[in-house]
């Protein structure tokens, strides 16, 4: 159980922030592509770190998930209380290397414990799976209720009560054959990571900065991936072939993110199908990969390593694609959401007098947001709260969130495809003996 929070707190801290962008954005002031760092940051060095922790965690799993635990645990009191957005960045690449510690020697912890390599590896599997799903609700609802530092404030101390894990565990070496590890099943892991990021980054850019939802709102409406993916992994988990789960996981979850890019209104009960489509993939395909790239080797918490880094590279690829094809279709929708907002201001029965000065008002909110979503209402804060005014703000909303739902639809098709890709090396292993 210890275990299993530690590795699913290490492995929701890749997208816990997702819906503290928004908060984090304004408290520094920063860019849309800037401020993805402190997803971006995490992901790379735990991707990095994930081997070489292993290599150590090979033969002392319990010292190494210490450490790991307690690196973690301080390098989240700085993240909480970083002063500029430069010292949280670094703090998350501390952070993430402590975590590589704790997720790779649970795995060989995991193993020793529940007696199976196989058992260890499921539940090492699932327990990451939660985290991850979880993360970006959790630190949504904290980001609203308490402030995004305490999203980090919190870890602290839940880190540390996981070090009552390994009481009982061999403090010795613990040697064993590595082997190579299975390239097809880490390859398809490693693109099917870079297409969930649709579904962990740019879905809760979308509900949050797109559509003005508060972070408590959205944490709320993402947990149907979460729960999605639960379900399903609780019912699908030794059901069927290794390669057809996995397979089918691959077709929904590029459903579900090509589902998201032909939204048809702003609204977030467009979300809820295609989360649902994207979480049942989730459920189905990564607990396979998983137990395929483990299935048959010694030295787990290696091939535990490599799968680890698979994922979150594939994180760290997709961050670094669709941040910069995001940012470039929001700059070009908002142009087109200007053009119809400046004929709503000509066609709306606000006075005559007033409409050059409102449509001036406009363009200095938008001039203010600097790559960012406009929030157009300060525009109307000193205006007259009559029919007119409002109907012309809700209309000039509307336009804008006409203009950011199009601006995700190519990063969406973009994440679609890259998971979709993950089926490649799923095929091609089928003719090499495993997936």
């Amino acid at each position: 159980m210890l275990l299993g929070l530690a590795i699913g707190l290490a492995l929701a801290d890749s997208s816990v922030v997702t819906l503290a962008l928004p908060d984090i954005l304004l408290r520094f002031d920063l860019e849309v592509t800037t401020v993805a760092w402190v997803l971006t940051s995490y992901n790379l060095v735990l991707a990095a770190a994930a081997v070489p922790a292993a290599y150590l965690a090979r033969r002392r799993p319990a010292t190494v998930f210490v450490g790991g635990v307690i690196v973690f645990a301080c390098a989240s009191l700085v993240c909480g209380l970083a002063g500029t957005f430069a010292v949280l960045v670094a703090a998350r690449c501390v952070q993430a290397a402590g975590g590589a510690f704790v997720i790779v020697a649970a795995l060989d912890l995991l193993t020793e414990s529940e007696g199976a390599d196989v058992r260890g590896a499921r539940v090492w599997a699932v327990a990451g799976i939660v985290g991850a799903a979880l993360g970006p609700a959790v630190g949504g609802i904290l980001t609203a209720t308490l402030g995004w530092e305490w999203i980090f404030l919190l870890q602290a101390p839940i880190a540390l009560v996981a070090l009552a894990a390994v009481r009982g565990f061999v403090w010795g070496p613990l040697p064993s054959p590595v082997g190579r590890p299975h390239l097809g099943a880490n390859l398809a892991l490693l693109l099917l990571s870079g297409g969930l990021v649709g579904a962990l980054f740019l879905l809760v850019l979308l509900l949050v900065n797109g559509w003005r939802m508060s972070p408590a709102v959205a944490g709320i409406v993402v947990t149907v991936m979460p729960l999605a993916a639960i379900a399903v992994g609780r019912l699908g988990i030794h059901a069927g072939d290794l390669l057809v789960r996995a397979a089918s996981g691959v077709v929904l979850i590029s459903g579900g993110l090509c589902a998201l890019a032909l939204l048809p209104h702003a609204g977030w009960g467009w979300t809820i199908a295609p989360q649902l489509l994207v979480g049942a993939g989730i459920g189905l395909t990564i607990t396979a990969l998983t137990e395929q790239a483990l299935a048959g080797r010694s030295a787990q918490a290696v091939h535990g390593g490599w799968t680890i880094a698979s994922r979150h590279a594939g994180v760290v690829i997709g961050l670094l694609l669709l941040s910069p094809i995001f940012a470039s279709a929001l700059e070009h929708n908002r142009d087109d959401a200007l053009r119809a907002g400046a004929a709503a201001v000509l066609d709306s029965r606000i006075p005559p007098l007033d409409k050059i000065r409102v449509a001036q008002d406009v363009l200095v909110e938008v001039d203010k947001s600097e790559g960012k979503v406009p929030d157009v209402a300060p525009a109307f804060e000193d205006r007259p709260h009559t029919e007119d005014y409002q109907s012309l703000l809700v209309e000039l909303e509307d336009q804008l969130d006409r203009a950011v739902t199009d601006a995700f639809s190519g990063p969406f098709f973009v994440a679609a495809a890259l998971a979709l890709a993950a089926l490649v090396p799923l095929w091609i292993g089928r003719y090499e003996g495993g997936l």
